[in-house]
């Protein structure tokens, strides 16, 4: 019975016309901005600058031009040519390089600083490699020497590391999915349980099963449709994330991110909406669900908001250490401090734990709530009168 309530759920949720016109519109929107953005965000594939490098005069430079240039990152092709006695600039060529090697003379048109500082680090290198060579020295022996000159740096006092922006967009990025998710499937099973109440089929339904039973399939159902939500939100944002060359610029460990979402999907799923059915019930119209729901929604804030502004500035802190352990903060602040690396195996077990100890002690609660409240067609009937009744 409790599986034939939640497929029942589940099909009314899923195939609307509206959830289905809904889901089309988010889809185009998330994959089409990624699509006309890409150009904005991450920009074209530059072409590398083409210098043109006079082969009877400079042509010993060539080397040292490329090693310069892939030393400072500048993207160029030098092209060793015949240069005419009065140099001039082809369409595509961003200069002209004529020697000597020791004492170039480079011709640009306007303002060229990258391909100055690499031509001048070139015609540098080119002139202690001369002077080492007429003194009698290994030039490629002189080069390693001085590119293992480097000093060696100490710390000294305490080293935060810095903001970590990709740990930090990691973590946002499963909780405020998380957070919105769970509102959204808090309020389906809210309005879905106040319905029934209003219209009077639940005193039908439960003349053939149990308050218990048709509180849990309708969570269980309302579940698996915001999952499936849920996978249809986060699959296009990744596959935007991918195409704006987001994950890889900031290391964003995509399988981690995708475990966190779905266990703490499941978890947190678990602890917050069995109690937003619970609760529902003690009132019979829509507009009476925010008098119910506000607590519910503070509740489900405040670890956010925690997660946020706490774990970022303090991960492994006593504070942030206490409540990772606390069933309602946990959906929040494991994903945020996984995705910082300051938690352990044994503290996310042991959250996982406490979170299917406490699941069981909700259920039983929500469940006398409802039970007692269900029924009632009045006004608002008060929590402790509605578990006195269940």
């Amino acid at each position: 019975m409790l599986w034939l309530i939640a497929k029942r759920e589940f099909r009314t949720r899923a195939l609307s016309k509206a959830n289905l016109i809904s889901s089309g519109i988010m889809l185009v929107i998330i994959v089409g901005a990624a699509l006309i953005l890409k150009p904005f965000i991450v920009g074209g594939d530059d072409e590398p600058d083409v210098v043109e490098v006079d082969s009877a005069t400079a042509g010993a430079l060539i080397p040292h031009l490329e090693a310069a240039a892939a030393a400072q990152e500048f993207d160029a092709v030098f092209d060793p040519v015949d240069a005419p006695a009065e140099p001039e600039l082809a369409e595509g060529i961003s200069g002209v390089i004529v020697g000597p090697a020791d004492a170039p003379e480079l011709f640009v048109d306007g303002a060229q600083e990258s391909l100055m500082s690499v031509v001048t680090a070139a015609t540098q290198a080119a002139v202690l490699e001369s002077q080492v060579s007429d003194l009698g020295g290994d030039p490629a022996t002189v080069n390693e020497a001085l590119a293992l000159a480097v000093p060696t740096v100490t710390l000294l006092g305490d080293d935060d590391g810095g903001f970590e922006s990709g740990s930090f967009f990691a973590g946002f990025a499963v909780i405020l999915v998380l957070f919105f998710v769970l509102i959204q499937s808090s309020s389906v099973i809210m309005m879905g349980v106040v319905e029934e109440k209003s219209s009077r089929v639940v005193e039908i339904l439960l003349a053939t099963v149990r308050p218990s039973t048709l509180l849990g399939g309708k969570i269980l159902g309302v579940g698996l449709y915001t999952l499936l939500q849920a996978a249809g939100m986060v699959l296009p944002l990744l596959f935007a994330a991918w195409h704006l060359e987001l994950l890889g610029a900031l290391e964003i460990g995509v399988g981690q991110l995708l475990v966190n979402f779905s266990v703490w999907f499941v978890l947190g799923f678990a602890l917050f909406t069995v109690l937003f059915g619970g609760l529902a019930a003690l009132v019979s119209r829509q507009e009476d669900i925010g008098s119910v729901s506000t607590p519910m929604m503070l509740l489900m804030m405040a670890p956010l908001y925690l997660a946020i502004y706490l774990v970022p500035s303090s991960p492994d802190g006593p504070v942030t250490t206490v409540l990772t352990q606390v069933p309602f903060f946990a959906p929040f602040m494991v994903p945020m401090r996984s995705a910082f690396g300051a938690i352990t195996t044994g503290e996310t077990l042991l959250a996982v734990a406490l979170c299917l100890i406490s699941i069981p002690l909700l259920t039983w609660l929500a469940g006398r709530v409802y039970a007692g409240a269900v029924l009632n067609t009045g006004g608002r009937m008060k929590l402790k009168d509605a578990l006195r009744r269940g």
